[in-house]
């Protein structure tokens, strides 16, 4: 047997060479749970040098999480090839033993499925040759609204417990597809799911398996719902339905899959691997480098802080978990992976996580988001704060695929953190989300520079209250600058570019490009002290910036800034105290409208004035009304020609990654 003390690499291949082993090029084992409990023996042994576990290409479907401690330290887990497609560590299992038959009137695959039948297996996702399927909805297309609810206050907090449906809306529909389904209905800014505790067909009244998190009706929504799961519907290619009474999973293939190419997985685990250290020793210096992660469940438990079971977390799915959960870590690396077909966030840095590096790592299809990270607040343990991360170079890419209100990146108590040269898109909400403080009160989130992201396609008109940037608290130092933004639609409100929400306070916009949003490109609900200069904002569909609640401070200086309308106005100001307290400094601007007409500038107190009116006011105090000299203003190329009059107000040229 080969010594400890001289492995330095360990092979993970499922075909054991013995001659290898013989020359003494390292140890080989056939699975990863091998290598990581030869990893805990050598360290146990006292081999400290640094460990690489290369890993043959295949896929590797891990029967139970992998679980990390601080016993176990420098060591890179790293594809054999360096190519992340060839190994994929698997948190499901294949299906076998498909055949063909008719259901519901369409020709699909089936396969039986015993513990489903034993209520031994439930599963919410379903990936067939690499790609999520469709689980069958009713209606197909839209969303239904409800006819009444438990609680019919318009206050966030009126919850339901049942709501009553318009027999009309589902008609055709037995109880028991019902009882079958999972319900699912958006408001506000989340989607909430739960499963159908009753179904009484005379009176329309079904019962949900969970409490509503917030009121079924408010004052600026009503939630619309549709069910998933459903028999009538089934039937169109891609889409299937689970049968769970006799355990029957129906399948309806895709154009050129047959029998012999069929490869089906569901997830059987939450989570591919848990690093867990402590306080006072982290775990340090993991990497994974050059790796697939796929295949995790995308279902999870929704509770309030009183206890009551709820259907969907408060905000941006804030409660869910990732593929990989990392605590106590400390110089852990993931670089040039790949997170695909996975169930809710891809990487989860929770409390004491420092200097951590998230590189050049696609997240594709996820359940929830990308990254999600955040410690203790200012009341907790300071070795419980997180800090000091980074998430560089990344793509995010076509994720909230069951929690749509995931965001591509949520952080929520972290301090000096980066978030660099990342690709986010075709989100359901919010692209990156940082701070978890509502108000003034005192926060540790402070000094995060974001910038150079591409940030585009979110919001789909599905859901309301999002932003491509999402700010949120005091957090002095923070920098938004050299971003990207466009394309951001909310469905009944706030599509938003730049979204500096409840206390945002001390905070600098710069340098950024924002446009073609639903409602504006720079938002600010109520904050202090916020700058926003030199950026560049067009074609919103409401006023380019609005700023919504005055009070007795400094809220925010716009200067330097080049407004692009359509027609539109460039600010709206929603409160008397921004002019007449001059709660909102505005100046050195350009301001202009493609239809070459000099159009209203900004409405106060629901009037509207042009430009010299609004400098009457004392706003806009060195601004001019002129065209920016853009490139190619119509196919958004915002590049300033040389002549533009914004350089001689000391605009300066934006680049972008």
């Amino acid at each position: 047997m080969q010594p400890y003390n001289s492995i330095s690499t360990i092979f993970v291949t499922k075909e054991m060479p013995a001659i290898h082993q013989q020359k003494g090029r390292g140890k080989y084992v056939p699975s990863i749970e091998e290598a990581v409990r030869v990893c805990c023996d050598l360290r146990r042994s006292g081999i400290l040098q640094p460990i690489t576990v290369r890993i043959a290409p295949g896929m590797y479907e891990l029967s139970n999480t992998l679980q990390f401690s601080n016993a176990v330290f420098g060591v890179t887990f790293e594809s054999e090839t360096g190519k992340a497609e060839d190994v994929i560590l698997s948190g499901g299992q294949k299906i076998e033993g498909f055949q063909e038959t008719v259901f519901n009137g369409k020709k699909c695959f089936v396969a039986y499925l015993p513990p489903v039948k034993e209520g031994k297996m439930r599963f919410s996702d379903l990936y067939v040759n690499g790609e999520r399927a469709t689980l069958s909805r009713f209606p197909e297309t839209g969303y239904l609204h409800f006819e009444e609810a438990e609680n019919m206050g318009i206050f966030l907090d009126d919850v339901s417990k049942w709501v009553r449906l318009k027999k009309s809306d589902v008609q055709g529909l037995s109880a028991e597809d019902i009882c079958g389904a999972t319900l699912s209905y958006l408001h506000y800014w989340v989607d909430e799911h739960t499963a159908v505790e009753s179904y009484d067909e005379e009176t329309g009244i079904l019962v949900m398996d969970r409490y509503s998190r917030f009121g079924i009706y408010g004052e600026k929504t009503e939630s619309v719902y549709y069910f998933e799961n459903i028999r009538k519907t089934f039937g169109n290619p891609g889409e299937w339905y689970l049968d769970k009474a006799e355990g029957m999973l129906y399948y309806v293939p895709r154009a050129g899959e047959t029998l012999e190419n069929l490869e089906v997985h569901i997830p059987r685990l939450s989570h591919i691997a848990n690093f867990i250290g402590e306080s006072t020793a982290p775990i340090e210096n993991i990497a994974f480098k050059h790796v697939t992660f796929a295949y995790t469940k995308g279902d999870y438990e929704s509770v309030r802080d009183d206890g009551l079971r709820v259907a969907s977390d408060g905000q941006g799915a804030s409660e869910a978990k990732g593929v990989l959960n990392f605590r106590y870590a400390k110089n852990c690396k993931i670089v040039g992976c790949k997170f695909t077909n996975y169930g809710l966030y891809g990487v989860n840095l929770e409390n004491g996580c420092s200097h951590n590096d998230i590189d050049k790592t696609t997240f594709f299809d996820g359940g929830a988001g990308g990254v999600i990270m955040g410690g203790s607040d200012a009341n907790g343990e300071i070795a419980d704060r997180t800090h000091s991360n980074e998430i560089t170079d990344c793509v995010i890419r076509h994720c909230g695929r069951r929690q749509l209100a995931a965001c591509g990146i949520l952080i929520k108590h972290a301090s000096n953190v980066k978030i660099v040269g990342n690709e986010i898109s075709d989100l359901y909400y919010t692209g990156i989300s940082v701070g978890w403080i509502w108000g003034y009160k005192e926060s540790v989130t402070r000094d995060n520079y974001i910038a150079y992201n591409h940030i585009f396609d979110l919001g789909k008109r599905v859901l309301s209250d999002m932003g491509g940037v999402y700010l949120l608290g005091s957090q002095p130092g923070t920098v938004v600058c050299n971003n990207h933004i466009h394309d951001v639609y909310g469905r009944e409100y706030g599509g938003w570019a730049l979204y500096a929400d409840e206390g945002s306070a001390c905070i600098t916009f710069e340098k950024n490009i924002c446009y073609r949003c639903s409602d504006n490109c720079m938002h600010q609900h109520y904050g202090r002290m916020n700058v926003v200069k030199n950026n560049i904002f067009a074609f919103a569909e409401k006023a380019l910036c609005c700023v919504t609640w005055g009070e007795l401070h400094l809220s925010a200086v716009f200067e330097n800034n080049i407004l692009i309308t359509n027609g539109e106005l460039a600010y709206g100001l929603l409160s008397r105290e921004h002019v007449e307290n001059g709660t909102v400094a505005t100046g050195n601007n350009i301001l202009w409208s493609v239809t070459d007409e000099e159009t209203d500038v900004i409405s106060y107190c629901n009037v509207k004035y042009k430009l010299a009116q609004a400098q009457e006011f004392g706003l806009e105090t060195g601004s001019i009304y002129a065209n920016p000299k853009c490139k190619d203003w119509k196919n958004c190329d915002f590049t300033l020609e040389e002549d533009s009059p914004a350089f001689a107000l000391g605009f300066q040229p934006i680049l972008l990654k």
